[in-house]
């Protein structure tokens, strides 16, 4: 072979070995991202979580887009300008303007701060800007709760007016634990990390296991609280010799897995929760504890009111409303609610009347498009299905029934407790996929928006202060923020985005074939989707466990021997499911916290 032709080969050989190698080492090349995503779904608890996404935030190089206070999706101008009154008026001693800044001003999405899309970047926050405005409020409220050198605010009374008018003016949040059935204590996960952390409202509605679970907190004072939510294992001990005087139909685990949805993890916390609360009334606990219990029942009758709190219904027997919200016929075919009388005995409420009780999967808060005539149940077979009276004849209740009385018991929530934010938690990791929940989506491993961090990187300190000082902005970008980028490409991005599409395309259909009437009651329990009708303005934030548990552990629903050590579980389960919510619940939150504190602190010294 000729040597010029002996050299092409060796070098067409070269490259080739060359591209091999690089391929090899692609493919075996750690992913320091791939392998902080893995720990953090095996953190145990927020701190060991907290830490994990701190290092993914440092890879991702998020830092730099949180410092920077660009963005489409909030008035960054305005808020800077409010930031500066605000700042301007506290270091000035100017309280009628600090005033007048919160009573006009103060809303909780004021410039847009509290869209989600600024809090799926980075896990420890959004922009600084933003946290900067929620901060400086905080400060003045502060400020005008200490000061007492000027006559505005020299008078308790004023205080008290003051803080009433804010905080009436800003809304309250409400928790709204939606049935769950099977993932049920995953509500008591939800609750553990809002409470921790200091963002639990004072405002809690639960509807079947999420009632049980708001009727637990609802009617513990903090100390007992904690003592459930640290150590559960240890408070449930022996609850399975209690209250076997309570007609529990309990069958075997299949037909109470399948056919009912409630595994024996569920059926003990509810025997737990009832000989925990006792005969105590809704007036009782909001009086002991000064949070608002509210159940949601599906009442056939228009006597019963569809929301039961220490308002619409103070004297009914709390544990007697949980089954209630349950459903007829699911625990008991006698389901009744019970009051205490002026004697302080424990009575049947409207004995006269014969109500029964949906199940929640069961009721539709729109009309549907063909009237149904379901749920029937003849008393005189022995069987257990819902609608079943105590004379053998047989009674049927339609949906229509019930959406002739009161709409939605969300809606009655908002009037009378001047909720406008829901804070809504589905115990039901089925519905992760199908639902446009908070995601941390990694979107800066995008080529183009990396390559829009490079051009923003390599923005010079003082064009930055230039733009900044035209905007009236303070410059708040450093230009020394390393960007480390991820080895990972498009694909992932594109998934992600085909999933969401899919999941509204499921989604869609399955609620055209329940208003239809073409869905069982299986199909029902698991994949319609349970969450209240918000009216338009208002606003929430759905809290959905992952799909990855339900996959691994479906198997721990049907273990009736270790049913004490799975509880923890899915407390865990429910608790990861909040973590990553922190940051936006904290500036939807922090300042109506803080109102009712204050409010409520000048309200008891009056």
């Amino acid at each position: 072979m000729p040597t010029s032709i002996w050299a092409l080969v060796e070098f067409i050989i070269d490259i080739f070995f060359f591209w091999v190698k690089s391929m090899v080492f692609l493919y075996r090349k750690s992913d320091p991202l791939k392998e902080l995503s893995k720990e953090l779904r095996r953190a145990e608890n927020y701190e060991q979580w907290k830490s994990i996404t701190e290092q993914i935030d440092l890879l991702t190089g998020v830092e730099l887009w949180r410092q920077n206070f660009l963005s489409k999706h909030y008035d960054f101008v305005l808020v800077n300008e409010r930031i500066r009154l605000l700042e301007g008026a506290r270091e000035a001693g100017n309280q009628s303007l600090i005033m007048l800044l919160l009573r006009s001003g103060l809303i909780r999405n004021f410039g847009g701060i509290a869209q989600k899309r600024l809090y799926t970047k980075a896990y420890a926050g959004t922009k600084f800007m933003i946290e900067e405005y929620v901060t400086e409020v905080l400060n003045c409220l502060n400020y005008l709760n200490e000061t007492n050198d000027e006559y505005i605010m020299n008078s308790r009374q004023l205080k008290l007016d003051f803080f009433h008018d804010t905080r009436q003016s800003f809304g309250s949040t409400a928790l709204v634990l939606q049935g769950g059935s099977l993932f049920g204590l995953c509500h008591i996960g939800v609750v553990k990390g809002l409470y921790f952390e200091g963002l639990l409202p004072r405002i809690i509605s639960g509807s079947a296991v999420g009632a049980a679970v708001a009727s637990l907190v609802c009617t513990l004072k903090d100390d007992d609280l904690i003592e459930v939510l640290t150590n559960v294992t240890n408070v449930m001990k022996g609850i399975d010799q209690l209250n076997h005087d309570v007609d529990e139909r309990f069958g075997n685990v299949i037909e109470n897995v399948v056919r009912k949805g409630y595994s024996q993890d569920i059926l003990i916390f509810l025997k737990f929760v009832r000989d925990t609360i006792g005969d105590l009334t809704f007036e009782e606990a909001y009086l002991k504890t000064e949070k608002i219990l509210n159940i949601v029942v599906h009442p056939t009758h228009q006597s019963v009111p569809n929301l039961l709190n220490y308002i619409t219904a103070p004297n009914v027997i709390i544990w007697t409303a949980i089954y209630a919200s349950i459903g007829t016929g699911v625990l008991s075919d006698n389901v009744q609610l019970y009051v205490k009388n002026f004697d302080n005995e424990v009575v049947r409420k409207s004995p006269d009347i014969e109500v029964l009780y949906m199940k929640p999967q069961d009721v539709k808060y729109q009309r549907t498009y063909f009237s149904e005539t379901k749920h029937k149940k003849n008393a005189a077979d022995g069987g257990g299905g819902e609608g079943s009276g105590d004379d053998g004849v047989e009674v049927v209740f339609t949906n229509a029934q019930y959406l002739n009385q009161e709409g939605s018991p969300y809606t009655r929530m908002t009037e009378v407790f001047n909720v406008n934010h829901f804070i809504i938690s589905l115990a039901r990791p089925y519905l992760a996929p199908l639902l446009s929940n908070l995601r941390h989506d990694d979107a800066y491993r995008l080529p183009k928006l990396l390559a829009k961090l490079s051009k923003l990187s390599s923005m010079s300190h003082g064009n930055l202060a230039n733009y900044a000082k035209a905007a009236n902005l303070s410059a708040t970008t450093n230009g020394n923020t390393p960007l480390v980028i991820p080895t990972a490409g498009l694909f992932t991005h594109f998934f992600r985005r085909m999933r969401f599409l899919v999941g509204m395309e499921i989604t869609h259909r399955l609620n055209v074939m329940n208003k239809l009437g073409l869905l069982t009651d299986i199909i029902k329990r698991l994949c319609i989707d349970e969450r209240p009708t918000i009216q338009h303005g208002i606003r929430e934030i759905t809290i959905v466990p992952e799909l990855g548990y339900l996959i691994k552990d479906f198997s721990r629903v049907f273990d009736v021997h270790k049913s004490i050590e799975n509880i923890p579980y899915w407390i865990l389960v429910g608790e990861k499911s909040v973590w990553p919510l922190f940051p936006l619940l904290y500036t939807r939150c922090a300042i109506e916290f803080a109102l009712d504190d204050l409010y409520n602190m000048h309200r008891k010294k009056s």
